[in-house]
């Protein structure tokens, strides 16, 4: 597998990872407010 085609791959991964944190989070959040 390329290097560049690899790096694209883990950015994409650590974006998803940090979007879903931030969604769990807020949904924690949410839940204790409501």
């Amino acid at each position: 597998m390329p290097a560049p085609l690899r790096k694209a791959l883990w950015f994409a991964a650590l974006y998803a990872a940090g979007v879903a944190a931030v969604a769990v989070v807020a949904f924690a959040i949410r839940a204790m407010i409501l």
